[in-house]
């Protein structure tokens, strides 16, 4: 993404179980394009961009194979999107990031839901999968520029944190016991390999609870906040969204869909230990960072979809 250009995932709701197709922007999210063969039903097909030229879309199902059952492939583009072309019809990923043209990480598509992480070195015509001792089946990811990734898995009480900074070459083990009354992970995120937040959400209702950590996810403290909820969208909306180790926003999305009723945002200077309240009328999805703003997907009662950038000053 730059500040002009943008990719994004268009929802249709006219069939049974929504159709998804890939959207581009030139013009700062004023206005949108679909782009062509990017076509996928009932799940968002997966996609990751290098820079504007280089660019990679997953797929799994009819649609987006044009065959007449299911199939996976990955497919890339050198030209922003206006063509593709399949580089693998062996595997496909249901997340994935690169760090260069050659070299990304992911998690391979699979039905039976294990988790598997893994790892290319081709542009992504190969992918090998990545043993990572303890990890059963993956609960959240989070990337940081295709070479710093944090796997979560539970066990029981328990939250692992599995983190590499070399592309899935090699990874730390770490374990966090969670509160009773906090068992849900929301969200996960990081801003450099060791400074990042996590969101927990309560057992009984949607409040969120807020852990901070300074070394890269082997410790956590609690974070004083507001009273804050998030939303049980399917998919789930962002929640967090920090620029720096000291500079971030956290969205409450209390409402009903996209009517918001006391939508708020909260922002920090001091890495989560105060905040400031401003009303917010939007209704949050993903966010980026981008030299040193936030840039949302947001929308509101009687508009359209659309970026909004929040300015920390």
């Amino acid at each position: 993404m730059t500040r002009s250009e943008a990719w994004g995932i268009g929802l249709s709701f006219e069939t049974s179980g929504g159709d998804y197709v890939l959207v581009h922007s030139v013009d700062a999210g004023k206005t949108w394009r679909e782009l062509p063969d990017t076509h996928q039903y009932a799940v968002p097909p997966t996609f990751s961009f290098l820079d504007a030229a280089h660019g990679w879309l997953s797929c799994w199902n009819v649609p987006c194979t044009q065959k007449v059952v299911p199939g996976l492939e990955v497919r890339r583009t050198t030209d922003g999107g206006k063509n593709w072309e399949v580089i693998t019809e062996q595997t496909a990923t249901v997340f994935m990031a690169f760090s260069d043209k050659e070299h990304g990480i992911g998690q391979e598509f699979g039905v039976d839901d294990t988790g598997t992480m893994v790892r290319t070195a081709d542009g992504g015509r190969s992918w090998s999968k990545i043993e990572i001792p303890h990890l059963t089946k993956i609960d959240h990811i989070f990337n940081l520029g295709g070479q710093a990734c944090w796997v979560t898995d539970r066990e029981g009480s328990d939250l692992l944190i599995f983190r590499t900074i070399d592309g899935g070459l090699s990874w730390d083990e770490s374990r966090l016991t969670l509160p009773l009354d906090w068992p849900e992970v929301g969200q996960i995120s990081f801003t450099d390999s060791d400074h990042g937040w996590m969101v927990l959400q309560h057992k009984q209702d949607l409040q969120v609870h807020l852990l901070g950590t300074t070394d890269g996810g082997r410790h956590w403290k609690t974070l004083p906040i507001p009273m804050a909820e998030r939303t049980d969208w399917v998919p789930p909306s962002d929640t967090l969204g920090f620029v720096s180790a000291k500079v971030g926003f956290l969205f409450s999305t209390a409402g009903n869909g996209w009517d918001p009723q006391h939508h708020k945002a909260l922002f920090t200077t001091d890495g989560g230990e105060r905040w400031l309240e401003y009303p917010l009328p939007y209704t949050i999805s993903k966010c980026q960072t981008l030299n040193g703003e936030l840039l949302c997907s947001a929308d509101k009662k009687g508009t359209h979809f659309g970026i909004l950038t929040l300015r920390p000053r």
